[in-house]
């Protein structure tokens, strides 16, 4: 009996799907997602008001504080006697306080440097923002591959459990045949329920990052490509280091720890207020009062201050160092898994996934020939399907490393054993963030 025409269409349409190229031009479509995020994503919304309210606060701390009025009124004895004896009076005075030299400018400047820093925490939420919705597309096109390649996989068997029947009600095929097909089935039927529900959570994730309702439909195109990193090691990392919040947010800490060190250094200097006040007697001749206060600062609270201060911008210093360190192993740690992935990605494009068609295709003509049994034409399609399966994770996990390396994040990712994981050693290398 020959075999279903069904069941070849389908096997070999996986194989044209998986040999459609890895040359990925930009697309338009994530490029609008990426922007709409930016727009109208609330907690970028959130980050930037914050922003705001840190860019107020330099005009707050760099102006003098506010002067001090006060109403005083003196009685001489037991009786109101204001306008008939000296020493009743009624007394409006105020006072100022005046900071030591270049204390305000010192003040404002750390206070602008919080704002800085301000500035670069947006950033970063404007980085995670791009990447949480690149991850979400690319996990939203995963998933929805998979749950494609279950569906046609269930497709296949139900057109070998179709033969199976036959074959068995006409006596020249095995019982087994007829139930491996049913189990296999059913299966399948499963996977396909578990790829669309994680299709259905990447989705409401990617419609919650672009401020949408969450049940929003939206069409992505199938995960077919994967686009080569064409700059060098040290491109990368001149470049990440050019991009990061964190270092760049370090760098204007030493900024800010130093000013903060010589405002300290002000502490030892001592303060002036001064005050003065109008003294009304009533019928009598009015007073006025002039005077100056000066602050004396405390010698050991100054020194341990400027303790302070020195060490934090020590801790700064050494923090930058680190960071610079810390960029570029994780550059290093996502170039090697984007390396192999890419050659791994040959391998399966010029060798693996053709060399699985070779072997369906000759076991099917066996099997319509009456040469071989269901055996023979099962193994080659499932190993054509498993290996499509890890094509389709393997340019996920690219596109995800890709992600992470454009993020400039210092999220370490799984890197270590990451190409050792799964049946042909890369379903390890597919999961989204």
């Amino acid at each position: 009996m020959p075999f279903p025409k069904a069941m070849s269409c389908a096997t070999l349409a996986l194989l044209l799907a998986a040999r459609s190229g890895w040359g990925a031009t930009e697309d338009p479509l994530l490029h609008a997602l990426i922007e709409e995020a930016l727009a109208r994503n609330p907690g970028l919304v959130a980050a930037r008001q914050a922003l705001a309210a840190a860019e107020a606060r330099p005009a707050q701390v760099g102006n003098l504080p506010g002067p001090t009025i006060g109403l005083f009124y003196q009685n001489d004895g037991i009786r109101p006697s204001l306008g008939t004896r000296e020493m009743t009076m009624l007394a409006l005075g105020a006072s100022q306080e005046l900071p030591a030299s270049g204390k305000r400018r010192l003040q404002r400047q750390v206070a602008g440097a919080e704002a800085e820093l301000a500035a670069f925490d947006v950033e970063r939420a404007r980085l995670g923002l791009v990447a949480s919705v690149k991850q979400a597309y690319h996990g939203l096109r995963l998933a929805r591959g998979l749950a494609v390649l279950a569906e046609e996989q269930g497709n296949v068997w139900r057109e070998i459990q179709e033969t199976a029947r036959v074959r068995y009600a006409a006596a020249v095929g095995p019982q087994r045949e007829l139930m491996r097909a049913q189990v296999e089935s059913t299966r399948a039927h499963a996977l396909h329920a578990q790829h669309h529900a994680e299709a259905r959570m990447r989705l409401a994730e990617l419609n919650r990052l672009l401020g949408r309702p969450t049940d929003s439909r939206l069409e992505v195109p199938p995960l077919t490509a994967l686009e080569r990193e064409s700059r060098s090691r040290e491109e990368l990392v001149s470049w990440t280091e050019s991009v990061s919040p964190e270092l760049k947010a370090a760098l204007a800490a030493v900024q800010r720890d130093e000013l903060a060190l010589a405002l300290a250094g002000k502490d030892s200097k001592p303060g002036l207020a001064v005050q003065g006040a109008y003294v009304n007697r009533g019928g009598l001749d009015p007073m006025w009062q002039a005077g100056v206060s000066v602050a004396l600062p405390s010698r050991g609270r100054a020194r341990a201050a400027v303790a302070e201060a020195a060490a934090r911008l020590a801790a700064s210093r050494a923090r930058v160092e680190d960071l610079r360190l810390g960029l570029a192993a994780l550059v290093d740690q996502r170039l090697a898994v984007l390396q192999a992935a890419e050659e791994l990605e040959v391998t399966y494009r010029e060798g693996l996934l053709p060399q699985d068609q070779g072997a369906l295709e000759s076991a099917l003509a066996s099997y319509r020939a009456g040469r071989a049994g269901q055996a023979g034409v099962l193994e080659p399609m499932v190993a054509l399907l498993e290996d499509r399966t890890d094509y389709l994770r393997l340019l996920a996990s690219h596109a995800s490393e890709r992600t992470r390396l454009d993020e400039a994040s210092l999220e370490i990712g799984a890197f270590e054993g990451a190409l050792m994981h799964g049946r042909s050693g890369l379903s390890g290398m597919g999961g989204m963030r």
